[in-house]
């Protein structure tokens, strides 16, 4: 049998996730061999295409996070300014004032002179160096007198490139080492973390020694990010996928608060051994990482939306975009509501409503804040959905809604599905118990949805979840001719969410069956994905791109690494074999650099008008416009100097970018 198909039957019979059981190389179907299309995984030592070039030979992966080779320099010192101090730390700090000594060969500036001999001295850069997505750090050394120095022995004199978490070091102490490249004095070359020796090479004195550090991204088997390095010295390739530390141990305050990194630093001990010029470059390939703020920041009240519903909050977006009978980007646009905040919810019940709003706007150009054509009051639910005064105590939520657009060739619409999650009432005491809706909703904004009487999906039919939330559909082939995948949120108690899973629907919106039940499927577990999702995860927001010869699945989600904390992850499926979809989700693998956005980073902050701003909801959409560009719609919600609250919906782009 092959090997594919054993791997699915396996599954089919025992009812678990490829999460379960992860095969991150799986041959596909043809051996590897399609006669054309992409090179669709890099890392599977495969021509998958049959263009005689392998992986990251393989120009289908240049933008991979493990093949790019497009940088952008992020330090470059010639050691020739007047006040190194502006940009570096002499270090021991608390050791004698020094003063190193920059003699030209060839030319070229060195570093040198790291006397008093007594300790090891360094200058540390100030800012670290982005390196988390992949970097490159290049520098030569150079020995002038080999003195007392043999040349395969270590020395009392040396000099060298040091990657670092630290800033300092003690009086007699070299710099706490991640990762460090020294040239001794009579020629040995050492490549050394936490200052033990992982390689070594010889080279000559009173010559130019060139050494390069390419640092990679990946996943080890635990899914843990770590950071590894290929170290290069004078042309040799030394150390190879050599482990260089955990993303999360990286710096993240500086230069480096939202992609962390390292400091660099030029350290040695004695006369006689030269650094030279450093250059640091960090990756600059298309990446999940990087967005590019879009003007135009909605609100309830921009999206003139009643007060009544909307009031207190706005968030949870859902989006879409096609292009309408006259060419122009149609944008639909649903977001859930309350005139009561969500931070009431511990105590009370709140209500939920979502609205409709619509807008067209020029190829190639932003939306604008107005001439949005809005649904008003609440498209499906209550006006108002919560009441504090028990005046409308039966009122239950729909939340968290998600549009799927199906597009013909020409990007336009021919098809909306719309899922959410729809409160259920089966004892009147109870709150907070969800099913799932899918509709087909007709007309424009201002046409109301009726909820039909049972939902499309329950949490009775799936004993391990006592809620469904948060909702989210992908097709299981470019047409969805055979249906859907329903990703949700299983709720599985008080605490917070652990898992995202999975069930097939049919085109008729009916739940496909298997042994009695859903066809169900665990798709990410918060266990296994990492530190940046300990404390949970939830709201999966997934993107399917069919290509000639197979499909790549990238989902979104909110993470948690303690409590509260929310952040946007990604993680990243792929497969030779598309027609597995009508039976298996692959394997999501989460990105190596997460979470892509924390309520830290520069986009999520800018324009706050108090300290704390607050990830509540993501969207994304592939424009119709441009297939290689995607529009992301962040909800944060904001506290108000003074008290108060209120929500923005902010829109991001980034390039789509996929061999």
């Amino acid at each position: 049998m092959n090997r594919w198909l054993a791997v699915l039957a396996t599954l089919l019979i025992g009812g678990c996730s490829w999460l379960n059981s992860p095969e991150r190389n799986l041959v596909p179907p043809d051996g590897g061999v399609d006669a054309g299309g992409i090179e669709l995984f890099c890392d599977d030592g495969l021509d998958d295409d049959e263009d005689m070039a392998f992986d990251c030979d393989d120009a289908d992966c240049a933008e991979e996070p493990a093949c790019c080779e497009r940088r952008t320099p992020t330090l470059s010192e010639d050691w020739t300014a007047a006040n190194l101090r502006a940009g570096w730390t002499f270090a021991p700090t608390m050791g004698g004032a020094w003063g190193p000594v920059r003699p030209s060969f060839d030319g070229t500036t060195f570093l040198g002179g790291f006397v008093p001999d007594d300790s090891p001295r360094s200058l540390v850069s100030n800012d670290c160096v982005s390196l988390a997505l992949g970097g490159w750090v290049n520098t030569t050394l150079r020995s002038t007198d080999a003195t007392g120095c043999g040349p395969s022995d270590t020395c009392d004199r040396y000099a060298g490139v040091v990657l670092t978490v630290a800033t300092d070091s003690a009086p007699g102490s070299k710099l706490q080492d991640e990762l460090a490249v020294t040239l001794h004095a009579g020629g040995l070359v050492l490549v050394t973390q936490a200052d033990v020796e992982v390689a070594r090479t010889a080279a000559g004195v009173d010559e130019n020694v060139d050494v390069e550090i390419e640092l990679r991204p990946t996943l080890d088997d635990l899914n843990l990010p770590i950071l590894r390095a290929n170290v290069t010295v004078a042309g040799e390739l030394l150390l190879e996928d050599f482990t260089v530390a955990t993303i999360g141990d990286l710096v993240r305050s500086g230069d480096c608060a939202e992609i962390p990194g390292l400091h660099v630093a030029a350290q040695g001990r004695g006369e006689g051994v030269y650094v030279g010029p450093l250059e640091t470059a960090k990756q600059d390939c298309a990446n999940p990482s990087q967005f590019d703020e879009q003007s135009a920041t909605l609100s309830g009240s921009s999206l003139e939306f009643t007060p009544s519903w909307v009031e207190a909050y706005v968030g949870s977006p859902a989006l879409a975009s096609s292009r309408n009978s006259v060419s122009d980007v149609q944008w639909d646009l649903i977001v859930e509501g309350s005139n009561h905040g969500p931070e009431l919810e511990p105590t009370t019940h709140i209500g939920y409503a979502l609205g409709h709003a619509r807008v067209a706007t020029d190829e190639g150009g932003d939306w604008r804040l107005d001439t949005w054509e809005s649904s008003g009051s609440p498209k499906v639910g209550d006006d108002p959905p919560a009441c504090l005064d028990g005046t409308c105590d039966d009122n239950r939520s729909v939340r968290e809604p998600h549009l799927l657009a199906e597009l013909n060739d020409e990007q336009e619409l021919r098809d909306l599905v719309l899922s959410f999650a729809r409160e259920l009432v089966t004892d009147p005491s109870e709150r907070d118990v969800f099913g799932i809706q899918i509709v087909r909703p007709v007309g424009g904004p201002g046409t109301s949805i009726a909820l039909p009487g049972t939902p499309t999906l329950s949490p009775d039919e799936i004993p391990e979840c006592i809620s469904l939330r948060d909702p989210a559909l992908i097709p299981v082939d470019p047409e969805a001719q055979e249906g859907y995948w329903l990703l949700f949120t299983c709720i599985e108690g008080a605490g917070a969410a652990t898992e995202i899973h999975a069930v097939r629907i049919s085109r008729a919106l009916e739940v496909i069956r298997e042994g009695g039940g859903p066809m169900r499927r665990v798709v990410l577990v918060a266990s296994e994905l990492g530190p940046f999702a300990a404390a949970g995860i939830r709201s999966p927001e997934p993107l399917i791109s069919f290509e000639k010869d197979g499909m790549r699945l990238r989902i979104w989600f909110l993470a948690q690494s303690t409590p509260g904390d929310w952040a946007v992850a990604l993680a990243e499926a792929r497969t030779h074999d598309t027609s597995i979809l009508q039976f298996e989700l692959p394997e999501p693998v989460p990105f190596p650099v997460n979470p892509i956005l924390s309520n830290a980073s520069t986009l999520v902050q800018s324009g706050c008008l108090d300290e704390e701003c607050n990830i509540t909801g993501i969207a994304v959409a592939p424009r119709a416009d441009d297939l290689s560009r995607l529009r992301f719609l962040l909800a944060r919600r904001l506290n108000l100097p003074g008290g108060g609250r209120t929500d923005q919906l902010i829109p991001l782009e980034q390039t789509w970018s996929k061999p």
